[in-house]
């Protein structure tokens, strides 16, 4: 079994920390959005809509944990690692993961995974040649 070093424990973690990189990181997400909406195949169903909630009982091995809530009436949970921005930012494998509902990614992946929730690819659409 291979074992993903950002996967583990955070070490010395900081609430503050995870705080303060949640503003940065849901402004990029939002950027992200806007860019998902303009492939011509996909649409919005439900988007970010609100501020994040602290859920105190859910942090985890050194991540924090906010829910995200969504127009549809879902919450997305998000665990933030309460490093410092920049070694959120870094790119190596050891780099401590953000976790998107269940699943574990490095920060642009996370960008990523909490935009596309809520888009669906639009039915019948015609392929071009």
């Amino acid at each position: 079994m291979i074992i993903n070093p950002g996967t583990q424990p955070v070490p010395d973690a900081r609430e503050d920390l995870a705080a303060a990189a949640l503003e940065p990181f849901l402004a990029a997400v939002r950027e992200r959005a806007v860019e998902l909406e303009q492939v011509p195949i996909r649409y919005r169903e439900a988007g970010i809509d609100g501020d994040p909630v602290r859920v105190p009982e859910a942090d985890q091995d050194g991540r924090f944990a906010w829910d995200v809530p969504f127009s549809d009436g879902r919450r997305v949970r998000l665990r933030v690692p309460g490093v410092e921005l920049d070694a959120m930012r870094g790119l190596s494998a050891a780099v401590p993961c953000l976790y998107v509902g269940a699943e574990a990614a490095w920060w642009h992946d996370a960008i990523g995974l909490l935009a596309g929730e809520g888009m669906r690819l639009k039915p019948d659409q015609p392929v071009e040649r």
